[in-house]
């Protein structure tokens, strides 16, 4: 998926739920943290540390952690964070899948399985072989989808 669709879809499941800035930030954050250490060379692929279902322990420890030192703010924005988090990780998995590619969900488990190397393609090429695919019209539904609440529900309050 690409990363604004990462954006809405964490908005589209905040909605009414979750404060929507902290799911959304959630949704951000794999892409945030990966892409980063995949350009600088640190991981060898742009679906590795916060892209691993193992960095639910990260977010577990913060929990505690502000449980432990009653940082209320943290403990009522970390369960939105993770919910965005979630999302972004299952629409990852469902786009490689939809897409022909259901073995290269192993990201879910790195480091202890190894990924196929995705920093040979850049965003622009991503972005080219992207076009026409099954999960692009996925993608476009959804845009579609969120456009219709929009247009039905009125202007979306964000910090809520």
């Amino acid at each position: 998926m690409l990363f604004a669709t990462h954006l809405l879809i964490g908005a589209l499941v905040a909605r009414n739920r979750f404060p929507v800035l902290w799911v959304v930030a959630g949704a951000a954050l794999p892409d945030v943290v990966d892409k980063p250490l995949a350009m600088a060379g640190l991981v060898p692929t742009y679906h590795s540390v916060a892209h691993s279902a193992l960095f639910a322990v990260v977010l577990g420890a913060g929990w505690l952690a502000a449980r432990r030192y009653a940082a209320a703010a943290v403990l009522g924005a970390l369960p939105a964070v993770g919910v965005g988090w979630s999302t972004h990780l299952v629409a990852d998995a469902v786009h490689i899948s939809i897409n022909g590619r259901p073995e290269n969900t192993v990201f879910l488990l790195w480091p202890l399985v190894r990924s196929w190397n995705s920093i040979g393609a850049g965003p622009g090429a991503f972005a080219l072989q992207y076009l026409w695919t099954p999960s692009f019209y996925v993608e476009v539904a959804i845009w579609l989808f969120a456009g219709f609440l929009l247009l039905r529900d009125g202007k979306p309050e964000i910090g809520t």
